[in-house]
């Protein structure tokens, strides 16, 4: 059974796909003319793009056209979406472009246009945001089946770890107040058994704390919900932002040791990269020390948590953004293993373009200078994805990216 291409036919013809980039050949020679007629703004090019805070620098969208793969999306001063395309035609800097205008300025393969619609309809657009916008487009199958298994197990662990974080932070109540919870444990809160339980045991755990009964779920519920990408120490499987760090930490290692070990123009490349990673991994490690020790501290953290909500959402929404964007390059990387020494070069190239350099207000040191001196020492550049000029998309680099998106899910 054939495999499901980006616009839903099945194999690879090479009719097929002549066919399709003539059409998109075609719609791009105006492209910009349109732009500027249809009554949106047009693109405008920041050459020196240093943003200051995660919200300014924005979240990467997992789209599969490959000039579009990772771009960044953020809001205006307008509360309007606009998009980030960096290193356009191998130059320096970004090109802003406002998001309803996305499909005139480039051309995009049908999942794209699905998930461009579901990040408008979903009106925020933070990493959860966008994560979620991602998976719900690739159960549609517009990016292959593979896609779909994979947004399919990924959802499946999002319910397994929301599930166990309100198990445990239940335990942890009544462990924090005296309360004998072994036959909470046995029963669980699946069985109709362990819910009345459990509603037993809270109740009595309201009343030590002297926090009303009602009171005491919220907070166990809103604590959960901040906490369920993370995890506690103690799960017996890491929350997925945990097992996001550790994946990260194996890519920095990774790096590290084929930079050193390689004479190419792409080992300052690959050494910056592992740079970065590291950096990235020190602030989530200090970020995730906090989550602990806050939890150490679990009966203070319940009482205060008017005072202290704030904090922890901060922190969380904090590691979220750290994360942002890595999921893609550890899967880049990965699949560049056991490949030739020049397939591994161009891969690091890829990483460099849309490696998720800390603001400046989130690092003592200016990593987008140090990028750009990396760039001026290293002017030796990967051909570009898309042929700007022309419009005409790779439709093997589509498959390629999709196929990425499987292993980042």
């Amino acid at each position: 059974m054939g495999r499901v291409n980006a616009f839903g036919s099945r194999g690879r013809e090479g009719a097929q796909r002549e066919k399709f980039n003539a059409i998109f050949r075609e719609r791009s020679c105006n492209r910009k003319h349109r732009i500027r007629n249809a009554g949106w703004p047009s693109m405008r090019s920041l050459t020196n793009f240093a943003p200051s805070t995660f919200e300014e620098r924005g979240a990467a969208v997992a789209f599969t056209t490959p000039v579009l793969s990772q771009t960044r999306v953020r809001k205006n001063l307008h509360e309007e979406l606009e998009v980030l395309v960096s290193n356009l035609s191998e130059g320096r800097g970004v090109y802003v472009v406002p998001w309803k205008a996305l499909p005139m300025a480039f051309p995009m393969t049908a999942h794209d246009r699905m998930l461009q619609d579901l990040i408008v309809k979903a009106e925020g657009c933070s990493p959860g945001d966008i994560r979620t916008a991602v998976l719900e487009a690739a159960r549609c199958g517009l990016a292959g089946p593979l896609a779909v298994e994979a947004a399919e197990a990924a959802l499946g662990d999002d319910d397994e770890q929301r599930l166990l974080i309100n198990f445990q932070l239940i335990a942890e109540v009544l462990k924090a107040v005296g309360l004998e919870s072994s036959e909470f444990l046995r029963c669980g809160l699946g069985s109709e058994e362990g819910q009345k339980l459990t509603r037993e045991l809270m109740l009595k755990g309201a009343k030590k704390l002297s926090i009303e009964p009602t009171e005491l779920y919220a907070r166990v519920a809103e604590l959960a919900a901040l906490m369920q990408p993370i995890g506690l120490t103690s799960s017996p499987k890491p929350g997925r932002l945990r097992r996001l760090m550790r994946e990260l930490a194996n890519f920095r290692d990774s790096m590290t040791e084929w930079t050193d070990g390689n004479p190419s123009e792409a080992a300052p490349i690959g050494g910056f990269c592992a740079e970065v990673a590291e950096h990235t991994l020190n602030h989530a490690r200090n970020v995730v020390g906090q989550f602990d020790q806050a939890m150490e501290a679990f009966e203070t953290l319940l009482r205060q948590w008017d005072a202290k909500r704030t904090v922890v959402r901060r922190a969380a929404t904090r590691l979220s953004w750290l994360m942002d964007g890595w999921e893609f390059l550890i899967a880049t990387w990965a699949e560049a293993q056991g490949k030739s020494r020049h397939e591994q070069d161009l891969a690091v190239h890829e990483l460099f373009r849309v490696l998720p350099l800390l603001p400046r207000a989130e690092s003592a040191s200016d990593q987008v200078s140090a990028a750009d001196q990396v760039m001026a020492a290293n002017r030796r550049s990967v051909r570009a994805y898309v042929d700007w000029r022309s419009g005409q998309l790779d439709m093997d680099l589509v498959m390629r990216i999709e196929s990425i998106k499987t292993r980042a899910a």
